[in-house]
């Protein structure tokens, strides 16, 4: 569950708001990682970060600014951890910064968009360092009455320790590899 409170004004100039806050994202529930499906160093790995005890509930602040320059719109943000971030040990003080850019192309609906951001881990253990930049590049289809489809090519540079991606799912597949997202929104 994400829990947030801010205030959002256009204090620069009408399309440039600016946004402040905190953001609590809650886990009712934690899991162990220790599926039969992980190979042993992923397993160990895993193991190791919730032998920890780390709860993965976290706490944000964030600044954002958005902006908009007739068909350019889009926003800077940057997130602050004030807890440790989602189970990393001794992570307080992580931060996220990122810029999001759409460009309405006039055509069609059709509007291109593009995010770069990078997510620094603070106090990195060992050889595991879990910060990395991710991406995006796409292309949203606007379709009137609150109707949208998006094609995005989505990626991270998240790193490997020897060969054993860093970020994996349950089924010990690896969550930081690059990859294609279709979505269809409707916004009421």
């Amino acid at each position: 569950m994400d829990f947030y409170a801010g205030f959002k004004k256009e204090l620069i100039a009408p399309g440039f708001a600016t946004d402040i806050g905190v953001l609590q994202y809650y886990y009712p529930m934690k899991g162990t990682l220790s599926s039969s499906t992980y190979n042993t160093t992923t397993r160990q790995r895993n193991a190791d970060r919730q032998a920890t005890g780390q709860n993965p509930n976290t706490t944000e602040a964030y600044i954002a600014q958005n902006f908009t320059f007739g068909p350019v719109s889009g926003f800077v943000k940057f997130s602050y951890a004030l807890t440790n971030l989602f189970g990393f040990y001794n992570s307080a003080g992580s931060y996220y910064p990122d810029l999001t850019v759409n460009y309405d192309t006039g055509v069609w609906g059709l509007t291109l968009n593009g995010h770069v951001g990078y997510q620094y881990i603070s106090n990195k253990v060992g050889i595991y360092d879990f910060s990395y930049t991710d991406y995006k590049f796409g292309i949203t289809k606007d379709f009137g009455g609150g109707l949208s489809a998006n094609v995005s090519y989505v990626g991270t540079d998240a790193k490997t320790v020897n060969g054993t991606p860093l970020y994996v799912s349950p089924q010990a597949k690896n969550t930081g590899r690059d990859g294609y997202l279709i979505s269809l929104t409707k916004t009421f």
